[in-house]
């Protein structure tokens, strides 16, 4: 019997580095419908989620196209049902999405977009400062509307009727939860 290896890294939503005993490889897109770039050349991979059924092909030749195909369809598909994920994701890295305000009396607005956004774990904390240490103010429910002022990338200060003060940024979303 063989010995196997195999571990993912995931370096950013959808982006994987794959260490095996065969070598390294990256895949690009969301597991089911992914590019993968490693030694033996460019290979992409399609599936329907939860029936088994994929198809994988070779970049190049014949079944190439095909491939590529396959692979817009489920990116599409897979972006559909979780774009809400992939924009709260992309939202701390995004220097654009939120205008931070240099006078203290005037508080930020976000460039574009609504400033609500919606607590999407239950007990989330609404702190004094931008530190898991510092004080609680209140304790959100999920579902829980609030106004976002500033964002510092893994902090957001939000406004929840009279408080305002800071929670992070992972916990809030610009839908409803489910």
């Amino acid at each position: 019997m063989g010995f196997r290896f195999q571990k993912r890294i995931s370096i950013l939503p959808g982006v994987r580095i794959n260490l095996s005993k065969g070598g390294v490889s990256t895949s690009l897109g969301p597991r089911g419908a992914d590019v993968n770039i490693g030694r033996n050349g460019v290979t992409t991979n399609a599936g329907i989620p939860g029936t088994g059924l994929s198809y994988r092909s070779k970049v190049g030749g014949t079944g190439g196209k095909l491939g590529i195909l396959a692979l817009v369809v489920g990116l599409g598909f897979w972006a559909l049902q979780h774009f809400a994920k992939i924009e709260n994701a992309i939202a701390p890295v995004m220097p654009h999405a939120v205008q931070t305000s240099t006078d203290p009396a005037q508080p930020a607005a976000p460039a574009s977009g609504s400033a609500i956004r919606y607590v999407h774990r239950e007990g989330s904390v609404l702190r004094e400062t931008e530190s898991t240490s510092g004080n609680s103010l209140k304790k959100e429910a999920k579902g829980a509307e609030v106004t976002l002022l500033e964002s510092d990338g893994d902090w957001a200060k939000v406004r929840d009727g009279a408080l305002t003060g800071w929670m992070r940024m992972s916990v809030l979303g610009t839908a409803p939860p489910d």
